[in-house]
């Protein structure tokens, strides 16, 4: 049975609650990554997590990333309501993790600049997943995503257990 959903959560933003005017949300959805990243900046750790400002068609790379997703047969990126529904909740995820809902764990990862730990912050009875890296003095958004393949939950969930068994926890 699923637990009821952590109250330093925002509800869903829907897009039935714009009309169904995709313009409307898209604008609704980058005013809170607006006020969530760029007018302040999470901390996660004592450390501020920065996202990619780069222009990526009018809006920051990291928002584009993070409200999108790669269709595997075009390889180009398209909306994901899931992940935009819950834009809101990638902040609130980096600042509660405390929260023993949110599950923590650090991974090595093989990325174009070689090997790298990133940090995954799972929120797993939502099944919403932001992964950082730390970078220098500060921590970077990498991605955040709505996990809805049964298989990668699990394959998440094995990396935290042996991250757990490892690390002594």
């Amino acid at each position: 049975m699923k637990s009821s959903t952590p109250d330093w959560l925002e509800p869903l933003t829907k897009l039935e609650d714009f009309g169904g005017d995709p313009i409307k949300y898209i604008d609704h959805i980058f005013s809170l990554f607006k006020r969530d990243f760029i007018s302040t900046t999470p901390i996660f750790k004592g450390k501020e997590v920065f996202h990619d400002r780069h222009d990526d068609g009018g809006r920051p790379a990291t928002f584009v990333h993070v409200t999108t997703e790669e269709n595997r047969i075009t390889k180009q990126r398209e909306l994901s309501l899931r992940r935009c529904e819950r834009i809101a909740w990638i902040k609130a995820i980096i600042e509660h993790t405390n929260d023993p809902l949110v599950f923590v764990w650090e991974k090595e990862q093989r990325t174009s600049e070689g090997m790298t730990t990133r940090t995954y912050l799972f929120l797993e009875q939502e099944n919403f997943l932001v992964i950082l890296q730390e970078i220098i003095h500060n921590h970077f958004i990498i991605t955040a995503i709505y996990v809805d393949n049964p298989n990668q939950k699990n394959k998440h969930l094995k990396s935290y257990r042996a991250f757990q068994k490892r690390s002594g926890v």
